[in-house]
């Protein structure tokens, strides 16, 4: 009897503990890099944006066009340069940051520099500072956003942020 009891009670659980697995997902994005850097690479590209939609630039590139109010640079994001010595995914940052600018609304993001009306070229730089005792990494992403036509530099945003990547 007890073992049918058992048998019985091991059979609903298992019946009531089965659940549906969740949904996979697919996404077009790169995986993300082996190692703590996701949250980091995501606060330089949140950042980053953020600066680079600031320093007036875009207003005056916008006041050269016919339509001002309508008008969005096209951009094109080359690699990141990685001067850390770490062999960090640039790529990933990279990608990143592409999807930041395109949910800022503010650029139109191309797939050739050709297309382009600003190049975005990337440099990712380690820093290290004592801070209390301890080692501290501090790292620099600067993204020099350079007219398609002259090469000449129309604007540089920086993040920086405190971490181990």
């Amino acid at each position: 009897m007890r073992i049918a009891l058992l048998t019985a009670l091991v059979a609903l659980m298992t019946a009531c503990g089965g659940s549906t697995p969740p949904p996979v997902v697919q996404s077009d994005l790169p995986p993300p890099p082996s190692g703590p850097t996701r949250t980091d690479f995501k606060t330089i590209a949140r950042r980053l944006v953020s600066r680079c939609v600031g320093g007036g630039w875009i207003e005056r590139w916008r006041s050269t066009h016919e339509d001002a109010d309508v008008a969005k640079p096209r951009v094109f994001l080359a690699a990141f340069a990685d001067e850390t010595g770490q062999d960090l995914d640039s790529e990933y940052l990279r990608s990143t940051l592409e999807q930041r600018m395109r949910l800022s609304g503010v650029y139109d993001m191309v797939a050739r520099a050709s297309d382009a009306d600003f190049v975005a070229r990337g440099v990712l730089r380690r820093l290290a500072e004592r801070e209390g005792g301890e080692r501290i990494s501090v790292y620099n992403a600067s993204v020099d956003l350079e007219d398609a036509e002259s090469g000449r530099r129309a604007h540089r945003c920086e993040s920086t942020v405190r971490g181990e990547m």
